[in-house]
């Protein structure tokens, strides 16, 4: 007896002492979730109470210089249906639980697979005609025509389909490295063949309700989802030209009424409703498990090209963000931040005018029989680009490429180039003004001086280096001697040869390069709207050789008049010569309205500046000048210029061309130029110049004869939008 009381008090101590442990063990596990892990088990708990939605954000809008709307997002709605109804692939599921229904589900399981599908044949007719009134619905209540409809469902099958492929291959790649031959790889579904896809976008609030409806009699096939759609307001323009101020053979006493469908595409660009796996990259929406609202997700806008790409940091907005209880209670609520507004310092009426008189319709972009174009047939679509630039601001105006990027008669021409910033060419004689204000500053020679036209540069060489007179058809004229002055307006080469061999190779190149010659302009517009392409000059490496050859005097002259090896764009050669007509104050030139611009002085001698401005008025004001006639024959001809109350200044150039191919076909075509002309401009009452407009045809030939036309239009086209009246 007393033996069994004393194991009852044993095993009465033992299950004391397991308890009061477990207890301990009980007490200690409280305290750690309690204390230590609380919170985060609280956070837990609540996560699974709350829901979480996130609100889009729109892009920020693109206005021009006066407020114009170029680009701005609008509210819409679009329109998605589940992958497998898009596919068939329900219908064909129906069908077989149609089947399996009818012959219940165990019968079903005893049956062959050839029985099974011959009972889903015989009611696959039948799902198939509903999908097939689905569609005829969807497209009635979307208010477009069936067969487009079913193009749309086509392309969304195809790329769903491509995307898929090469997600497939590259998932077996890695499976082959991961696990060898052995182990078989099975492709899965990938996620954009899992989710609904958009077969309306951008439709109206009508049609939208009406689809909303419509979802709930369809099994919730039907998805209506808020959306943006980028609208470019002013892409569409009509302008009306006057072909009265024409030259005379093509001058008609009335008006010409050019539709444009893309007005600026090649600056503005557009958006893509694609984000790319190098997007989420960038500025993924989640990462490391924390949500970044301004981050990307699917069905997201990005800039594609032009400014919306290069913009797209500033005009991308933020998401908002609402947290909420189950039970229907807000918790918490984070704002959405739309995009920033972005003002460019584009004119968008000016900017489609230019446009227009560069258009196929107008007929300035085509050879033309008066051109004396021996090297390419009559009606030849030419190439080419303008720039207008504001001398104060050094603000582009307009900036205009041609062909157009949807240029049906020019494919071949690089239409995606905007030539205007990113094209290179010889600068030819348009350089000339820019050597003589850098000579006169370096006291190479007075504003005064003279030197004379020789015909020929080098002794006893006649057929090089010589004056663009001193040939058979001008009867080997020379210019005489020469002021600075009668240099510019008479174009003379033999005196730039002379300066340029007095400023010397190098001290000429620093002087071009002061100018601008070598900077990257077009990625100063915003970077990358354009290439960052810049002019080029020679390099030290270059000078060597050419010394090693002995053909630095040679190279040296040639540079001179803007041949050899010098390239830059028409956005280069209106910086030079805004330049000039800011005295000598260089200003990168920009197209945002908020942008730092650099700045430099180049402490040009005012007697050079006055003397370079005094030529080019002379250009183009005296007879003598290259830019002031348009000769049609040699009894035949009629000012270059036409407009009215405006005082301006000017430079014809001609430039080299490399060969030109007409199509894939024919053969390349030598001894072409490029056609330049610089024209500056202000009111009648105003002594300097307050626009720059350059104008550059792609072997257009005479820089007089074809460039000069289209710059006489570009000055009509600036007074009709209220530029370069007179001050009063």
């Amino acid at each position: 007896m007393f033996k069994r009381l004393i194991l009852f008090y044993r095993r009465l101590l033992v299950l004391t002492v397991f308890c009061l442990f477990t207890v301990i063990i009980l007490m200690f596990q409280l305290g750690r979730l309690t204390l230590l892990e609380g919170n985060s088990m609280y956070a837990k708990a609540q996560v699974r109470l709350h829901s979480t939605s996130y609100l889009p954000s729109w892009r920020g809008n693109i206005i021009d210089r006066n407020g114009k709307t170029l680009a701005v997002d609008v509210a819409s709605y679009s329109i998605s249906i589940d992958w497998d109804v898009i596919t068939g692939d329900r219908a064909v599921r129906y069908a077989r639980e149609d089947a399996r229904d009818s012959v219940g589900l165990e019968h079903w399981k005893t049956i062959s697979p050839e029985m099974r599908q011959s009972y889903v044949n015989s009611y696959l007719p039948a799902r198939q005609s509903e999908l097939s009134d689905f569609w005829n619905i969807i497209a009635q209540t979307g208010g477009v025509e069936l067969f487009e409809l079913e193009d749309t469902l086509k392309s969304i099958r195809l790329e769903v389909e491509h995307t898929a492929q090469v997600v497939w291959v590259r998932q077996e790649e890695a499976h082959r490295k991961r696990f060898g031959e052995d182990v078989p790889f099975v492709a899965r579904p990938i996620r954009e063949q899992k989710e609904p896809h958009i077969v309306l976008p951008r439709v109206s609030d009508e049609i939208a309700i009406s689809f909303e409806l419509l979802s709930r009699q369809f099994d919730g096939v039907i998805h209506v989802d808020h959306s943006r759609q980028r609208d470019y307001p002013n892409k569409l323009h009509s302008v009306v030209l006057d072909r009265s101020t024409l030259p005379k053979p093509m001058r008609q006493y009335d008006s010409s009424r050019v539709d444009l469908i893309d007005v600026a595409d090649l600056l503005i660009g557009d958006v893509r409703q694609e984000v790319w796996k190098e997007d989420i990259q960038e500025n993924p929406f989640r990462k490391n498990g924390q949500v970044n609202l301004s981050g990307y997700r699917p069905g997201d806008e990005v800039g594609k090209r032009g400014l919306e790409k290069s913009l797209e940091k500033t005009l991308r907005g933020s998401r908002g963000k609402v947290v909420k209880h189950r039970n229907g209670d807000e918790l918490s609520r984070t704002q959405i931040r739309g995009g920033s507004d972005v003002q460019v310092t584009l004119d968008i009426d000016l900017q489609a005018r230019i446009e227009a008189i560069l258009s196929p319709e107008f007929g300035m972009m085509e050879v033309q029989d008066w051109h004396r174009n021996s090297f390419l047939p009559e009606g030849t679509p030419l190439r080419g680009a303008v720039v207008v630039l504001d001398v104060e601001s050094s603000e582009i105006l307009a900036m205009a490429s041609t062909p157009a990027l949807r240029d049906e008669r020019d494919k071949e021409g690089y239409p995606w180039l905007n030539r205007a910033s990113d094209g290179l060419y010889p600068p030819g004689s348009i350089i000339k003004p820019l050597v003589l204000a850098a000579a006169i500053t370096e006291e190479k020679i007075q504003s005064d001086g003279v030197i004379d036209c020789t015909g020929h540069y080098f002794d006893n060489v006649k057929d090089s280096a010589r004056c663009w007179i001193y040939r058979e058809n001008y009867k080997f004229q020379t210019h005489g001697s020469l002021s600075p002055v009668d240099a510019i307006a008479r174009s003379c080469n033999i005196f730039f040869y002379e300066l340029g061999t007095r400023l010397g190779f190098v001290k000429l190149l620093e002087w071009l390069q002061l100018f601008g010659m070598s900077e990257p302009l077009s990625s100063k517009l915003v970077e990358p709207l354009a290439t960052g392409q810049q002019g080029h000059v020679p390099s030290d490496a270059d000078i060597i050789a050419l010394k090693k050859r002995g053909a630095l005097a040679f190279e040296t002259v040639s540079i001179s008049i803007g041949q050899g090896a010098l390239t830059w764009s028409p956005l280069h050669a209106a910086s030079a010569y805004a330049t000039l007509a800011r005295r000598g104050i260089w200003k990168s030139p920009t197209l945002i309205k908020t942008e730092l611009q650099e700045e430099r002085d180049l402490l040009l001698d005012s007697s050079g500046v006055d003397a370079a401005l005094a030529g080019l008025h002379d250009s183009v004001t005296k007879r003598h000048g290259t830019g002031s006639i348009l000769r049609f024959s040699a009894t035949e001809d009629e000012p270059l210029f036409n407009v009215n109350r405006v005082r301006i200044w000017g430079k014809t150039g001609t430039a080299e061309a490399p060969p030109y191919r007409l199509n894939r076909e024919s053969k390349l075509i030598d001894g072409l130029d490029h056609s330049w002309f610089l024209v500056m401009a202000s009111p009648i009452n105003v002594p300097s110049p307050t626009h720059v407009v350059a104008v550059l045809v792609e072997h257009g030939g005479s820089g007089g004869r074809v460039a000069g036309p289209i710059a006489n239009q570009i000055l009509h086209a600036l007074q009709d939008e209220g530029y370069l009246e007179v001050e009063k």
